[in-house]
């Protein structure tokens, strides 16, 4: 049966926790539940697997449906390099993607605030709006995307009075976007809408 994001997202995250893989959702996801509702054509999560949990992973994927295509070589290669691997779900080729947690200092202080939150009626564990402020503006530094500075405007002005801002100042200077950082309350969200 087709499912979609939503549905996907539930399932992906029920996996995860019963797995006991820990797990932060982050990207367009974070965005739509911080900011603002928009189409993505993924779903991202940060976890965390060391090297030797690929079988650990692999197995676990199995029991999930035959709907759901991950490669194990690319789930190996993933882990040795701390990089990215995907699962596809093969009736709407929606990508699932994995982001290994680094050993990064930003990485491994996003993953620890990371929050327990209710998405669409389940407990899931969401990046933090901080988090998804600053790896935004690290994402639109690194390729000048739009999409990445708007996201990051919406949660920023949306959630404001909520926002640590003493932690924002802090790794807005550490992770140098600063000049970015300063175009989110000057940003006309109705123009993207």
């Amino acid at each position: 049966m087709e499912q979609d994001q939503t549905e996907l997202l539930k399932i992906i995250s029920s996996f995860l926790e019963k797995n006991q893989i820990p797990y932060m959702i982050t990207g367009a996801w974070s965005a739509i539940f911080y900011g603002r509702p928009r189409a993505s054509h993924d779903i991202d999560f940060v976890v965390e697997l060391r090297p030797n949990e690929a079988q650990k992973f692999l197995a676990a994927a199995k029991k999930l449906s035959d709907d759901f295509l991950v490669q194990p070589e690319d789930v190996k290669d993933a882990l040795l390099h701390k990089s990215v691997f995907n699962m596809v779900y093969l009736p709407t080729y929606l990508k699932l993607d994995f982001w290994l947690l680094k050993n990064e200092e930003f990485d491994q202080v996003r993953f620890s605030r990371r929050k327990r939150v209710k998405i669409l009626g389940q407990s899931m564990m969401m990046a933090s709006p901080e988090d998804m402020i600053l790896q935004k503006l690290k994402w639109y530094q690194m390729g000048k995307i739009e999409k990445h500075l708007v996201d990051a405007a919406f949660v920023y002005q949306i959630q404001l009075k909520n926002l640590d801002q003493k932690y924002l100042n802090l790794w807005v200077k550490k992770l140098k976007v600063g000049k970015y950082f300063k175009e989110l309350a000057k940003i006309n969200l109705e123009d993207y809408l």
